[in-house]
């Protein structure tokens, strides 16, 4: 199997690595307008005329990726295309008539959300809280956080797309969620153009809230999710920790996990790309709806 990969940031560089280390994948070529040295499997390129690639991975600034989904639509027929979170930096119509296109939320890959996903969201749920709040600066290391292309809202930047997974595993766990309201807004001394808080209320039925938070500049990271459900049961998620509390009316029962990275989940994800299952990836329709929930809902 061969891959192209477009783009070789810090998300190319990490499904190269995953890829490298694949039996079944053959020759990785990745498009990127920096000067390096190819390898055994990796080879850099300038152009993609005359690759004809299995897989393709758009991994390009969040701003660009309207583009490549276009190229990639004219270019190729029959492709699996992965498309980094979120697809694009607004809401915009694309149909694909040719390939197979899915977006890379791969913390629905998380060992605790597939966990609720199976056993636990049977219950009929009426309120839900989840959180995601990490500091912009610690996130890549060697590198200006005022630079990155969270920095700026023209590139896709800003919580409200860069920290998109909540909103996405959330509507993974219950479709019904819809927001009515989203404040996204600048607020810190982070010296960066693009929006560091968003605050979302949103609704699963005509009793049931869901609320969720994404910061850029609590230097206390936390990621966590909290459901309660109308039997008088409750969940604690730490996805952090990766620790679960599941608490009935007449005891608490406590289930560790084995920690997850961003590396580990987005290697989850390819597990069943590679094996074309594509059971909990995110489909392009899912990935379109979710801007155009939350596209004229900011104040």
């Amino acid at each position: 199997m061969k891959v192209l990969i477009i783009g070789y940031g810090s998300a190319g560089k990490r499904h190269s690595k995953i890829l490298n280390n694949e039996k079944k994948i053959k020759k990785i070529f990745i498009k990127t307008k920096q000067n390096l040295k190819s390898s055994k499997k990796i080879f850099f390129v300038k152009n993609i005329k005359n690759i004809n690639p299995d897989l393709i991975v758009i991994c390009s600034e969040t701003s660009k990726h309207h583009y490549h989904c276009k190229l990639v639509e004219k270019k190729f027929n029959k492709k699996i295309v992965l498309v980094e979170k979120p697809i694009f930096n607004k809401f915009i119509k694309f149909i694909a008539k040719k390939n197979k296109f899915f977006i890379t939320y791969n913390l629905r890959f998380h060992p605790i959300l597939k966990y609720l996903k199976l056993k636990i969201i049977k219950n009929k749920i009426f309120y839900i809280e989840a959180e995601t709040s990490s500091y912009l600066p610690f996130w890549r290391k060697n590198s200006d956080y005022q630079k990155s292309y969270s920095a700026f809202a023209s590139k896709g930047g800003g919580t409200l797309l860069d920290l998109s997974h909540e909103i996405d595993y959330v509507r993974w766990l219950e479709p019904k969620f819809k927001p009515y309201l989203i404040i996204s807004k600048k607020i810190s001394d982070l010296n960066i153009s693009s929006n560091d808080i968003s605050l979302i209320l949103g609704k699963i039925n005509n009793n049931g809230l869901v609320k969720i938070k994404m910061t850029y500049f609590n230097k206390y990271p936390r990621r966590y999710l909290s459901i309660c459900f109308k039997n008088g049961s409750q969940v604690y998620a730490d996805l952090l920790k990766s620790q679960l509390k599941i608490i009935n009316k007449k005891k608490t029962k406590n289930i560790k996990f084995k920690k997850f990275s961003q590396y580990q989940t987005t290697k989850e994800m390819y597990k069943e790309v590679l094996n074309r299952t594509y059971k909990n990836l995110c489909t392009l329709k899912e990935g379109l709806d979710l801007l155009n929930l939350i596209k004229i809902k900011k104040n």
